[in-house]
């Protein structure tokens, strides 16, 4: 074989390998003049403040290209660097080690050669942990070095097709909607229409009984739900936003899927440049649909920063976020993941504080989920009270539900993940809608936990009113999925939840469409307390409707002081005139749920997009304002004057 390789048919791991003393690759570097004595200090003293390794750090400030680095770890570990674009890897190989495997740790099976597997790797280093993970494919074992750009390149081509299947189905089948497809869900649909409507009209009166006695239990629930989270935001203290800086950085890997995004790229780039964290440990993904041929365009033509990359998803059948980030997810090498939306803006500090929290959490923290707000929330009354019910949901539910460490159903934006563990859970579940809500439940389910980071990223509230209940609907649609596979075995939720979990469970999901479904019904007792007389009521129970009046007043009354603290919370006092049109405001959610209704049974995987950046524009001056950096942040954020150079 005329390539020289280096033989490393290793002795066992415990049993280390002895001989002369080899350079270090920051010696040869230096030696070589590759990089100066003085850029090399600064690399290697940040490398005690983050978690990377020496070559990435190099390569991340920008004192040596792949290439030189690549060359220098040739010569120290004395092997040879191969093409695989002119050499390509055997294909008789690509199926020997899972695409995600080699991906996670930048290596491929290369050739098989009498008897020796030959692997190409992008780093030494990595070979220790590289063989325990192939040590049963061959006998013996030899390695070359291939540019980590190359390695990515090959999987994408050779291995795209099956990285995108695997998209579909990394959840377990039985913590997965995505058996309900095709005829069954609409015949299910069908059968349950055709019960009620003979119901109705065998039977009217127990018929509309029996609706109205769920309306009044799921009032008392949501009631109950509310007021019970009031009580435990009592004394939850907003954090210092002074940055107190951890031990390690991690690496971190941020997905901002995109999906006909092409009016918002260029601000999208703008504000995940103002985002202060090492920029060597930074990796923002723009990840975008092959069949989006705008983005892929406009992104083309965009000149991005080193530490942010584009990953084409493949065409398929099932097109969602959660599949779009499940394929994304293979050609991260973050141990932070972390997930933006097109529109957003967050703080500055964010992943400083985020990474804060994940240092002093225990080992089952899995999640930091950030406090969500919106930047245009003047633009109309809509708009206005989407903010308060942010405010309720960000700055009040979350804070009590972390408290006192129940289920959360996560954001779709602004959280961050544990790669670890986000992989033992099976990632997203490429075809619930509300992704992020089912996999919060899981992760709970699974003996983990959510954190809450009152760190803000501002969005764009949805202001008109076919949007609104277009995203709502979404939602909804979600949630009855993800009620729908969580309650397969009811028992077994009881017991891994616990019974204030699942009481939770039931209100976030269940109960949230049917207060919503319930609006019409409900609504004209407005009308009815004032004396006004209306024939459907005349069919309830006596007893049944005056229970049901008393909580329905009581409820709306103690939603809008909820309402109130949440504005209180928020320090946004404009929004107090605007806590009595709330009532007003949740009733559209009743189209969205009869709409998120039929859709469960019809298209149960149809993803209802929202249109980004209608007005984010004008709001530009009070996104400055909103994302600019605390008094000091330079000296609060940066743990040692070389960091800088890295941004």
């Amino acid at each position: 074989m005329a390539l020289h390789v280096k033989n490393l048919d290793f002795p066992p791991p415990n049993r280390p390998r002895r001989g002369p003393a080899q350079p270090t690759l920051k010696d040869i570097l230096v030696a070589r003049g590759d990089v100066s004595p003085d850029d090399m200090f600064k690399a290697v003293a940040l490398q005690s403040f983050e978690n990377a390794k020496l070559s990435d750090l190099l390569q991340g400030l920008g004192y040596a290209k792949e290439d030189v680095i690549l060359r220098a770890a040739s010569e120290q570990s004395n092997l040879a660097i191969v093409d695989l674009a002119i050499d390509p890897p055997s294909r008789l190989l690509s199926s020997l080690v899972a695409p995600s495997i080699s991906l996670r740790h930048l290596f491929v099976p290369w050739k098989y050669i009498d008897e020796v597997l030959i692997i190409a790797v992008s780093d030494p280093e990595d070979i220790p942990d590289i063989l325990q993970r192939v040590n049963s494919f061959a006998k013996r074992f030899e390695f070359v070095l291939a540019p980590k750009s190359e390695i990515i390149r090959y999987h994408q081509t050779v291995h795209g097709s099956a990285l995108s299947a695997a998209a579909n189905e990394y959840v377990d089948e039985t913590l997965s909607c995505r058996n309900w497809v095709g005829k069954g869900p609409r015949r299910i649909g069908l059968s349950l229409l055709l019960i009620c409507a003979a119901l109705l009209y065998v039977a009217p009166i127990p018929f509309i009984n029996i609706i109205f006695g769920w309306i009044l239990i799921a009032l008392l629930a949501n009631g109950v739900f509310k007021a019970s989270m009031l009580w435990a935001r009592r004394g939850i203290k907003t954090t210092d936003h002074k940055y107190k800086r951890p031990k390690k950085f991690p690496k971190m890997s941020i997905l901002v899927p995109l999906l006909r995004e092409e009016d918002i790229v260029e601000r999208l780039i703008k504000r995940m440049s103002l985002l202060v964290y090492p920029k060597e440990l930074l990796e923002i993904c723009l990840v975008y649909e092959a069949t989006d041929t705008a983005t892929k365009q406009h992104l083309a033509q965009c000149k991005l920063p080193y530490w942010m990359k584009t990953i084409e998803v493949p065409e398929n059948t099932l097109q969602t976020k959660p599949r779009a980030m499940n394929y994304a997810l293979d050609f991260c090498n973050g141990d932070i993941i972390g997930i933006y939306d097109a529109e957003d803006a967050p703080e500055p500090n964010q992943l400083f504080r985020v990474a804060q929290r994940f240092e002093t959490g225990d080992e089952n923290l899995a999640c930091v989920q950030c406090q969500l707000d919106y930047y245009n929330s003047s633009t109309n009354w809509i708009s206005r009270c989407f903010t308060i019910e942010y405010s309720i949901l960000f700055r009040m539910i979350l804070p009590a539900l972390e408290r006192l460490n129940l289920p959360i159903p996560l954001g779709g934006t602004s959280v961050f993940f544990r790669r670890d563990i986000l992989e033992s859970l099976g990632r997203w579940d490429a075809q619930n809608v509300t992704e992020d809500a089912d996999l919060g439940i899981r992760l709970h389910r699974m003996g983990y936990r959510c954190a809450w980071s009152d760190a803000t990223t501002y969005e764009e509230a949805n202001f008109r009113v076919l949007p609104w209940v277009r995203q709502r609907s979404r939602w909804l649609k979600g949630f009855l999925m993800t009620w729908m596979i969580h309650m397969r075995h009811p028992v077994q939720l009881f017991k891994q939840l616990g019974p204030i979990g699942f009481f939770v469970f039931q209100v976030q999901m269940l109960g949230t469409v049917s207060s919503f479904a319930a609006v019409p019904l409900v609504l004209p007792m407005w009308l009815f307390t004032v004396g006004f007389q209306l024939p459907l009521y005349d069919l309830i129970n006596p007893a049944l409707f005056a229970t049901l009046i008393i909580s329905f007043v009581v409820t709306e009354l103690f939603l809008l002081v909820l309402s109130s603290a949440a504005v209180k919370s928020r320090g946004d006092r404009s929004l107090y005139n605007y806590v009595p049109m709330m009532l007003l405001y949740w009733p559209l959610g009743a189209f969205a749920a009869y709409k998120a209704v039929w859709e469960l049974f019809v298209h149960p995987t149809y993803w209802d997009k929202t249109e980004h950046g209608i007005n984010d524009t004008s709001y530009q001056g009070e996104i400055d304002r909103l994302t600019s950096c605390p008094e000091d942040s330079e000296n609060s954020y940066v743990p040692v004057p070389s960091m800088t150079i890295g941004g």
